[in-house]
């Protein structure tokens, strides 16, 4: 008799361990951490110079983090820090002038980020996000459309997401004015174009 209950005590446990417990009835999935990745991420931007060119720049220095459930998006949050002299515009005077103090001034202010406080669905694989957006020191409150591009468990691989937004701001209103260089004339458009593509990769 003691064989036999050790026996189905061991069969027992074997259920347990290959079958994991269920979440209560009810109760929401918690999202999953990522880290961003360089290999998968362009945080650039474009902006209009004498009505004229489009100039287009980015950041290659950066690091974060993504939270993400696509069954509860109010538990998706996101982190991204960027080092505001890794600015690179492929023509090497134009970046100096842009790490200056007549626009970044990155000796000051070395960084840039955004911090997200809010996130509600606003369509199909669509997220609304509202963050904290710091450039040049000064923090602005935005709200910016989000496309889900995927979220996605590679066997072998690894556990990947990306997404992707665009929007646009004023650079007068983060204090990015670049009188200086311009002559107090508008040289450059004040409307600048964000593109990021975010690649979150699960450790």
């Amino acid at each position: 008799m003691l064989r036999k209950n050790a026996n189905w005590l061991a069969l027992a446990l074997l259920f347990a361990l290959a079958c994991p417990a269920q979440a209560a009835p009810g109760a929401k999935p918690k999202a999953i951490t990522y880290r961003i990745s360089k290999s998968y991420t362009t945080l650039s931007f474009t902006a209009t110079k004498w009505m004229v060119f489009k100039e287009e720049g980015l950041f290659q220095d950066f690091s974060g983090t993504l939270s993400y459930d696509p069954a509860n998006p109010a538990a998706c949050a996101i982190d991204v820090t960027a080092q505001a002299a890794s600015l690179d515009t492929r023509n090497s005077t134009r970046d100096q002038v842009l790490r200056s103090d007549d626009f970044f001034d990155v000796a000051k202010y070395p960084t840039l980020a955004f911090h997200s406080t809010g996130i509600a669905p606003s369509g199909p694989d669509s997220l609304s996000v509202t963050g904290d957006l710091t450039i040049h020191g000064v923090t602005r409150r935005v709200t910016v459309p989000v496309h889900v591009i995927g979220a996605r468990v590679m066997p072998g691989i690894g556990d990947f997401a990306g997404f992707e937004t665009t929007f646009t701001i004023d650079r007068r209103d983060f204090g990015v004015l670049g009188t200086r260089w311009s002559g107090n004339k508008v040289a450059i458009d004040p409307s600048v174009v964000i593109h990021l593509l975010i690649g979150g990769v699960r450790d």
